[in-house]
């Protein structure tokens, strides 16, 4: 896979993301720590995670080797959202500065080799999982979430 092959996912994500920020925009400031059980992510860790993964992956494939960052904490919607705001915007300058070599490198990852396009797709993949975990998340907590095709 090179950089022009994976255009149609990158230029979808430039759809999904600004979508993805207004439906984490609707849950309260007061239930960001919500957990539908002990054991799972709160609402904000589950972005959290997302986001620093999106980061993550597209370093990943710059660097040619793993990038792990830690996932910050969040108690304020604002600064969660500014960090969203931030991760997606460093994903895509990433990006930019990717080149078929960088994409077709192989990098050894969670214990296998994978090329570095497909950290791309990871992302791509993680960001609807975790979507779709939030949502319900949003369902849980009384609140109807936005269509999910609202671009």
């Amino acid at each position: 896979m090179n950089k022009a092959g994976l255009e149609g996912v990158i230029g979808y994500l430039r759809m999904v993301f600004p979508v993805s920020r207004r439906l984490v925009d609707q849950l309260p400031e007061d239930k960001m720590g919500f957990r539908p059980t002990p054991e799972s992510r709160s609402a904000a860790e589950i972005i959290a995670h997302n986001y620093t993964f999106l980061g993550d992956a597209a370093d990943t494939a710059a660097k040619g080797e793993q990038v792990s960052s830690t996932e910050p904490t969040f108690t304020s919607k604002a600064d969660l959202l500014a960090y969203m705001d931030q991760r997606v915007a460093h994903f895509f300058s990433v990006w930019e500065t990717l080149t078929d070599a960088h994409l077709a490198k192989a990098i050894a990852a969670y214990g296998q080799e994978f090329a570095g396009w497909q950290f791309i797709n990871f992302a791509y993949d993680e960001h609807w999982h975790h979507r779709g975990q939030f949502t319900v998340y949003l369902r849980l907590c009384g609140i109807t979430p936005l269509m999910i095709y609202d671009y």
